[in-house]
């Protein structure tokens, strides 16, 4: 089942129903993945219901440069050149977007965080983020799936705050630490030297595919109810208390 967009918001109401589990395929430059991971928490909120949130890898983009120094890029990859482009230069040059459409892009979405109170930066560092998924695989397998999906949400607000640089490795790496993670097994994964790390990112992006995923964000509610895009408050408030009151979603 596919949740439709809602029109308006609902009443706000406790919850006394059930646990509902969230997947979330998502990528930590996407500013609609950060927008929709925005809605997704205010209608937690909103509604009181108690979540179970696992985060999954997706890579919109798997060819962008690695940056510079990144010992885990494979042979072959593209490096970047200088510094880490910016996330406006690499829509330009990557993909061939116009200077003005990219701004326009970012100021919308800026718009959007805005209304959910959530800090917006418009020029980001970009770069591949292959690494950065590795890294939460590492905290998931080592501490468990909730410390993951609170590190992933604090490093993506760091990113789009423009407070955190995902693509220094140490920062990375200490986050990581400071979370619980194994230094040792962090810094093989950080390296590119941690086949499971790989190979949990690459199931992730397989499952997604198989779920019919074209991008992300991309949610499944209770392993039956597919929510793709970054939809609106009050959908996302519906679906939960739905599935919380064991109802089916309409």
């Amino acid at each position: 089942m596919v949740v439709e967009a809602a029109g308006t918001d609902g009443a706000v109401q406790q919850s006394g129903g059930r646990r509902v589990r969230i997947d979330v395929w998502t990528d930590l430059v996407c500013p609609w993945c950060y927008v929709g991971q925005g809605r997704l928490e205010r209608a937690i909120a909103d509604e009181g219901v108690d979540v179970d949130l696992v985060v999954h890898s997706f890579e919109l983009d798997p060819s962008a440069p690695h940056a510079r120094g990144d010992s885990s890029a494979p042979d072959g990859a593209v490096p970047s050149v200088g510094a880490v482009p910016s996330n406006i230069d690499y829509l330009i040059t990557a993909k061939g977007m116009p200077r003005e459409q990219v701004v326009a892009m970012e100021e919308r979405v800026g718009g959007l965080a805005a209304e959910l109170d959530m800090p917006y930066a418009q020029e980001r560092p970009m770069a591949n983020t292959r690494t950065l998924h590795r890294v939460v695989q590492t905290v998931a397998a080592t501490v468990d799936e909730a410390t993951a999906a609170v590190l992933f949400s604090q490093l993506q607000g760091g990113y789009f705050a423009g407070t955190f640089d995902p693509f220094d490795t140490d920062s990375l790496v200490q986050r990581a630490v400071e979370a619980g993670a194994p230094e040792e097994a962090v810094r093989r994964a950080a390296a590119g030297e941690s086949a499971e790390a790989d190979d949990a990112v690459e199931a992730d992006i397989a499952r997604a595919r198989s779920l019919g995923a074209q991008g992300v964000p991309f949610m499944v509610f209770d392993d039956r109810v597919a929510a793709p895009g970054a939809m609106d408050v009050a959908t996302y408030r519906r679906a939960l208390r739905q599935l919380a009151d064991g109802e089916e979603v309409a």
